[in-house]
């Protein structure tokens, strides 16, 4: 459902974030509810902000419980620099709050459970992000420092994977806490919490090669339009399958792969382009040394 449109970005809540806010409304939590979709909506928009500073085009922002996604026409997943910076705008904006939050009380300026509960959710939400999977903020600062060195593909499955799994321990918890009789916030925050990880683990995972071969397929066009690019070197064995080198292709350098015979020599070199262009010609399990 699409909420506003701020200078062209369409800012849409996805349905199961109101159901979360029905259910707590119906708990008595209502303001504690709007005060965590202020946050972050705010959280979400620090990292639009950060992207439409680096130049990039945001064309969307979709608010899930306890998180949200941006969609760019541009692609910025697995940069060293702009993903990592973009991912940390968002705990940045909520430590911000927080410490301007906690000076205020400290003056004597804010008192009551409103302003306890603005900090608390502040730290919270800061610190939560910050855990290293996908799709949180930690995670994509995480890709973005090891894309590189483990692969594009390789580095989003394992963080989505380990992002899954961390919500269903977050969704556990929560039925132990509801069979121990206490269904309010606490259950009902980390049964949402296992049921976003694992819906959203699951999308990182299913675009991963449709996101990277968006990249590799802008790469070559940044290529011929700057005339330069870091590269990197990989040296295969004639029989290793396209789908296996593909995988360690990085979106900020451009491979070029040298190709070995029978007694370890080198025998071919092929570019990045070659080898995309064979599998996708040839399909994903085609070995190299054929193409």
């Amino acid at each position: 459902m699409e909420l506003l449109k701020i200078s062209g970005v369409s800012i849409r809540i996805h349905p199961t974030f109101l159901v979360v806010l029905l259910v707590y409304g119906v708990l008595g939590l209502a303001t504690q509810a709007l005060l965590v979709f202020g946050l972050v909506l705010g959280h979400e928009l620090a990292h639009l902000l950060t992207a439409k500073a680096y130049g990039f085009k945001v064309v969307g922002l979709e608010l899930f419980p306890f998180g949200g996604a941006a969609y760019c026409d541009d692609l910025f997943e697995g940069r060293k620099l702009e993903e990592s910076i973009m991912a940390l705008a968002g705990p940045i904006f909520n430590v911000v709050l927080l410490f301007s939050a906690q000076a205020l009380r400290w003056n004597g300026l804010w008192s009551g459970h409103f302003a306890d509960e603005f900090v608390r959710l502040n730290f919270w939400l800061a610190l939560f992000n910050l855990i290293p999977v996908l799709p949180l903020d930690g995670g994509r600062v995480v890709r973005a420092l090891c894309a590189e060195g483990f692969g594009f593909v390789r580095t989003t499955k394992f963080l989505a994977w380990a992002g899954k799994w961390l919500g269903v321990l977050f969704a556990l918890y929560g039925i132990v806490l509801w069979g121990s009789g206490k269904f309010a916030e606490g259950p009902l925050t980390f049964i949402t919490l296992g049921g976003f990880f694992w819906f959203v683990g699951s999308k990182e995972i299913s675009t991963a090669h449709i996101t990277f071969l968006r990249h590799l397929t802008r790469k070559k066009e940044e290529l011929v339009r700057k005339g330069l690019m870091k590269s990197i070197w990989l040296t295969v064995h004639r029989d290793t399958p396209l789908v296996r080198i593909v995988e360690q292709f990085t979106p900020d350098r451009y491979a070029m792969v040298s190709l070995t015979n029978e007694k370890m020599g080198l025998s071919k070199i092929l570019t990045e382009t070659d080898v995309l262009e064979g599998m996708l010609r040839e399909g994903i399990r085609f070995p190299i040394g054929k193409l």
